[in-house]
């Protein structure tokens, strides 16, 4: 049994949702073209190949013999039945707009397809592995897309069985799964409890893996000799959208401030209890276009009272900020650490359901939450913070729209990396976040259980395995 979230998700349907914990439950029983691997490489899945025939044109060759849970066969039709539902603005996709490149999808073969975007996607096979899963077109057409949400039928490792509101979500493994030998584990059950419950469960053994065991619960799993603790770097971090046009932090200087006054290694200590790494941005090493040269801004807030008073404020300002409710840990160990150099934060919350229209309703000099970033790419966390196209985003900067768009479109990946630096160092320079940590995961693991992490903080189960098996295979 894993623990991986408090409560249900909103729904079963992949492209209905755009939510971190309901990606992790959904992909164990959805795949798509693609898959992100532990280390946050892209590795096939449905697609066993692909290729750019030209700037514009994206071709994949799909894998033979696999079949959804319901026994329809996967083919052509099936990726282009899903991808276009993705697309389809009555699906209601909420990051339909970063798959906006795409123009259409071709069926060039029962196995192959193409896919034709309206101007070069350098990203695009990250956002594939990262948000696209392969639904049965027949399924879904016959049952009814309401239907389907309740009852998804996939490709994955594992089948649905049974939801049961307010509890659990079951799961079986799948005996149509494609690889060999996978998923070690015959069922799989996604319970929902509260973070504190999560930890009891794990010491009584009710519940084998927790994927975000808060720090306080650590002592008590170790010295419980059930379980062990795992960490792993993620890629996660906390930061922000600023709003340069209007306002103190439009004023270089006060976002420089800003950044002086955050002491990085004090918000690792007391939020993390001190998993996590100080961050010089908004990207993490490992990301393609994380730029190793730069270093976290250092703490010196008397040199950001000077740069404030060099502004036009002596006597220190006062910030709009929005957050959301699972960041507020995080804003109140930072307002205190702002107030330090005279910049006090007016703090307003907000719950996901609502987050992104609140944020738009304007006013706020800063947003601050956590973001993780399924693409293993440093345009995720930066689009959704910074590109004006955003619907969490503030900040409305051509020149930075320009710069990262330019990245985007280049195919060619070591000079996508090359200009991804350039950007990264932009994002500093112009101080454009609240720039923090890069979070640790700490998972709680039944002994008797062996499970690697994911890198992006959304692991797969099919490769977990009883720890029995360890013995077998030494």
């Amino acid at each position: 049994m894993v623990s991986d979230d408090v409560a249900d998700p909103a729904t079963l349907d992949p492209p209905k949702q755009f939510v971190e914990k309901n990606y992790t439950l959904l992909q164990q029983m959805f795949e798509g073209l693609a898959r992100i691997d532990n280390e946050g490489r892209i590795r096939p899945a449905l697609a066993t190949e692909w290729a750019w025939i030209d700037d514009k044109t994206l071709e994949l060759k799909l894998r033979h013999g696999v079949v959804f849970h319901n026994g329809e066969p996967f083919d052509s039709k099936a990726v282009r039945f899903s991808i276009e539902r993705y697309l389809d603005p009555k699906t209601g996709f909420p990051a339909a707009g970063f798959l906006g490149s795409i123009e259409k999808v071709e069926e060039t073969g029962l196995y192959t397809v193409r896919i034709k975007t309206k101007y070069p996607d350098g990203i695009l096979m990250n956002w594939l592995a990262a948000l696209v899963l392969i639904s049965p077109s027949g399924y879904v057409s016959e049952k009814g897309e309401v239907y389907a949400a309740e009852h998804p039928v996939g490709t994955g490792p594992f089948r649905f069985v049974e939801w049961v509101k307010g509890k659990q979500i079951v799961m079986n493994a799948s005996d149509r799964y494609w690889a060999p030998g996978l998923p070690h584990f015959k069922r799989l059950v996604f319970r929902f409890l509260s973070p504190g419950s999560q930890a009891a469960a794990l010491l009584r053994g009710d519940v084998d893996i927790v994927t975000e065991l808060p720090g306080t619960f650590t002592l008590q799993v170790m010295k419980g000799r059930v379980a062990r603790i795992i960490k792993k770097r993620s890629f996660y971090t906390v930061g922000g959208s600023i709003n340069i046009s209007t306002g103190p932090l439009s004023d270089l200087r006060v976002r420089q401030a800003l950044n002086l006054t955050i002491n990085r290694e004090e918000l690792i200590r007391f939020d993390l209890l001190g998993n996590g790494e100080p961050l010089a941005s908004l990207s993490m090493p490992g990301e393609i276009g994380h730029n190793p040269e730069l270093k976290p801004y250092p703490y010196d807030p008397k040199k950001a009272r000077e740069l404030l008073r060099e502004a036009g404020y002596p006597k220190g300002v006062r910030l709009k900020v929005i957050i959301k409710y699972q960041t507020e840990r995080s804003a109140k160990i930072l307002a205190k650490q702002l107030e330090r150099a005279g910049m006090k934060l007016e703090i307003h919350k907000s719950p996901d359901a609502t987050l992104s229209e609140d944020i738009q309703k304007g006013g706020w000099d800063f947003t601050f939450g956590g973001c993780p970033d399924p693409l293993a790419h440093s345009f995720f966390v930066q689009s959704i913070f910074l590109y004006s196209r955003s619907p969490f985003s503030i900040m409305r900067s051509p020149e930075y729209d320009r710069r990262l768009d330019g990245m985007v479109a280049t195919l060619d990946p070591k000079e996508q990396d090359r200009l991804g630096q350039e950007v990264d160092r932009y994002v500093y320079e112009q101080a454009l976040s609240p720039f923090t940590y890069q979070k640790i995961r700490t998972y709680g693991v039944n002994t008797r259980v062996r499970f690697e992490p994911s890198i992006t903080g959304m692991p797969y189960f099919d490769d977990a395995y009883p720890e029995h098996e360890q013995s077998e295979k030494q």
